[in-house]
């Protein structure tokens, strides 16, 4: 649910479609395959995918070049570009020590910050370069580096609500009361939703996976639910039966 939310504002702020990367031609038939290019020092390979930060947040890039810890990334949406490593350049999966050593942490990573000589848990809420920001307890919030800043222990996660069951108090099963087809109406690309039974097969721009997620409904929304998952997407429901979406408005194309 983090990955489809966080795919729902790129979409939404940069209304840029992501390039496709492409797949390289196969060799000839009875043609040995390449080895493998060797990892440099800090555990990138030329070909690697990794994440880079770039004036719309971090997102994907495929590294092209490296010399030392200055990489040529191409971004997912097709450009160029020239990135620093650690401060511009992470890995996609767990880092390894290297990064750790080199000042990176992870989104949400459970994390303590020196507070006037206090350390305090926290949790890290947004990223920027080697800076951190650290949600503290009482609704605080600090900004932090590795000089500053150790790991934590994440404090134990609430059952989330089994499948079936509304994720919040209050809310039914869209089941008979939403059904069919809805779709984005003009704007920049098109966002599919089908609704069937209580359930919701969602299609995002430019993705050719779906993600099917449970439908529940109150208060004037429809909430997208994943089992397992606490963050749902919240969809307003407009007088005339369409749905307003971070994509824009979604209109009832079928049954089907």
């Amino acid at each position: 649910m983090t990955r489809l939310l966080l795919t729902l504002a790129f979409l939404a702020l940069t209304a840029a479609a992501g390039a496709q990367s492409s797949t390289p031609p196969k060799g000839g038939a009875g043609r040995a395959s390449a080895p493998a290019t060797p990892a440099d020092a800090n555990g990138f390979r030329i070909g690697d995918v990794v994440e880079i930060s770039t004036g719309q947040g971090w997102m994907k890039g495929t590294i092209l070049s490296a010399n030392g810890n200055v990489y040529r990334v191409r971004s997912q949406i097709g450009i160029d570009t020239t990135k620093l490593y650690p401060d511009e350049v992470r890995r996609i999966g767990p880092l390894t020590p290297k990064d750790r050593a080199a000042g990176q942490y992870n989104l949400h990573d459970a994390v303590q910050v020196n507070v006037n000589g206090t350390w305090v848990d926290g949790e890290i809420i947004a990223v920027l370069g080697l800076e951190y920001e650290v949600q503290l307890p009482g609704r605080r919030t600090v900004w932090a580096n590795a000089q500053t800043m150790r790991l934590g222990t994440a404090p134990p996660k609430p059952a989330a609500p089994k499948a079936g069951s509304p994720p919040k108090p209050g809310l039914t099963s869209c089941a008979g009361k939403i059904e069919g087809r809805y779709a984005s109406t003009g704007g920049f690309a098109t966002m599919t939703i089908v609704f069937r039974s209580g359930k919701a097969v969602m299609r995002l721009p430019y993705s050719q996976e779906d993600d099917e997620l449970e439908c529940w409904m109150g208060g004037g929304k429809v909430y997208l639910h994943k089992p397992g998952e606490s963050q749902d997407i919240a969809i307003d429901i407009n007088d005339d039966g369409t749905l307003q979406s971070p994509l824009g408005e979604l209109k009832r194309k079928g049954n089907q």
